[in-house]
């Protein structure tokens, strides 16, 4: 009687499971194909569903429910609010309509994505040691008389992490006005009272798409990726540097890279920050003291790009790349630390390589997420048939996001070579037209691939059945990476 009352339990289970499979399938792809994601998208998450129903449950409940939809249209009412306003406090500036070097049909191109185009008049400081970046940082903060404006996927609670909040309690004590706009991902390891002194001392902390395990707010897609500072709207700092120990170089051996911006493009960072924050909180920060006079401070021509998942018809950033990409004659150099393409940038690098263009890609032979290397290495093979060639930095965790174009083309800022920064995070990227910061960033590059190991054809070939296989499973998979 026993045995069998256990056989019908365990039957009755097995039954139940597999009807609440079935369910789980029934319900889900459905909602996922509605969903209108890119083709690959949406065939990654079926086959997750279908193959594992309650890990794709559990995947989709955290990263697929992006209320997307919703999002949107906060962020466009956002963006729309603050629009009349921004116009009034714009400065009297005009973008750069010709560079010599430079595509006509890529200026009129980026000219249309923001409606200004690139400015002259600015000075670029580019930076690589994370001790010259949070000095900098600091002096900054230090000399700071009105305000200071920061946005940061990633803020530590360590050494590097209460320097820079002690610089800014400093400055909130002699009456500067300080904001902080944290994600609220990336910066889940930092709780409130790491920030308490600064509040106590006036300044303000919010988080960007609260996470709350009660609500339906607990997805982890559409965070804010990136790195913002401004100061007295007069400098700006952005690139791919949180801010942490790692960051600063007191914990494993990093690469990365920053820039402190004077001119008029910092008033594209400031109006990032002030759309960010309203978003976030719903204050309108446009007025004429956080969009002072613009002044000509260098020789640079240089636009600054926020992209994001509230973009439906262009994604800025990749748009751009794409682009430029397709039009490069000389070279095309790649440095970053996850590098998951979509069919487009894939294609505009193979033809690139294909007609005779000098295309490298330089990534970290470990990075700190295993299962996006992994799905890297799998499009290596179509990288190398090609003609591109693959570095890899050994000894060293990379996160740099560069990309130099010919001799007169560069950007550098927050947005990785993957699906996810393109489509699904909040993103900014400074963009270069001339020679000056694309040659500091071709040396740069050369004396780093020096360093690196090349990956050859030959060594792919030497890559066991099981390793391939793990590589193209995990691809599969990219466009959820």
């Amino acid at each position: 009687m026993l045995a069998s009352d256990l056989h019908l339990g365990s039957w009755l289970l097995s039954s139940g499971l597999l009807l609440l499979n079935i369910v789980i399938v029934v319900l889900l792809v459905p909602t996922v194909i509605m969903q209108r994601r890119e083709s690959g998208a949406t065939l990654a998450w079926v086959l997750l569903i279908v193959l594992l129903p309650f890990l794709g449950l559990l995947g989709f409940w955290l990263f697929g429910t992006t209320r997307l939809r919703l999002r949107r249209r906060k962020r466009r009412k956002a963006e729309e609010a603050l629009a009349y306003s921004l116009a009034r406090v714009q400065p009297d500036v005009d973008g750069v309509e010709r560079i010599a070097s430079i595509s006509p049909s890529l200026l009129k191109l980026v000219h249309r994505l923001d409606r200004i185009g690139p400015l002259a008049g600015n000075a670029v400081q580019v930076m690589r040691a994370g001790g010259e970046v949070f000095d900098a940082l600091e002096q900054a903060f230090d000399a700071a008389s009105d305000h200071i404006h920061l946005v940061y996927y990633i803020w530590e609670a360590d050494q590097t992490g209460a320097r820079l909040l002690d610089a800014l309690v400093r400055a909130a004590r002699r009456g500067v006005e300080v904001r902080l706009l944290l994600d609220d991902v990336g910066s889940r390891l930092a709780r409130p009272p790491f920030f308490r002194a600064l509040r106590e001392a006036g300044g303000k902390v919010e988080r960007f798409l609260r996470v709350n395990l009660l609500s339906r707010r607990l997805t982890l897609n559409n965070r804010n990726h990136r790195k913002v500072v401004v100061v007295d709207g007069q400098i700006a700092f952005t690139g791919g540097m949180n801010v942490g120990d790692d960051y600063a170089g007191l914990g494993q051996p990093w690469q990365d890279l920053h820039a402190r911006i004077e001119g008029p493009v910092v008033y594209s960072l400031q109006e990032v920050f002030c759309q960010d924050w309203y978003h976030a909180t719903g204050e309108d920060l446009v007025r004429g003291t956080y969009f002072p006079e613009v002044r000509d401070a260098g020789t640079i021509c240089a636009q600054f790009l926020a992209s994001g998942p509230a973009d439906e018809r262009w994604q800025n950033i990749h748009t751009v790349l794409f682009a430029a990409m397709t039009l490069a004659s000389g070279r095309i150099w790649i440095e970053t630390p996850y590098f998951v393409p979509d069919r487009p940038i894939l294609l505009a690098l193979q033809t690139a390589a294909l007609r005779g263009v000098d295309v490298r890609l330089l990534v970290p032979k470990r990075s700190d997420h295993w299962l996006v290397t992994l799905a890297g290495r799998s499009f290596m093979d179509d990288l190398l048939v090609a003609g591109v060639r693959v570095f890899e930095m050994h000894g060293a965790m990379t996160h740099a996001k560069a990309v130099t174009i010919d001799d007169n083309f560069a950007t550098l800022g927050s947005a990785n070579m993957d699906q996810r920064s393109f489509r699904l995070n909040f993103e900014g990227n400074l963009f270069f037209y001339g020679t000056a910061v694309a040659g500091q960033l071709a040396r740069d590059f050369r004396e780093l691939c020096a360093c690196a190991q090349e990956v050859t054809p030959a060594q792919r070939r030497t890559l066991s059945r099981p390793q391939r296989l793990l590589e193209s499973l995990v691809r599969v998979f990219a466009p959820l990476l």
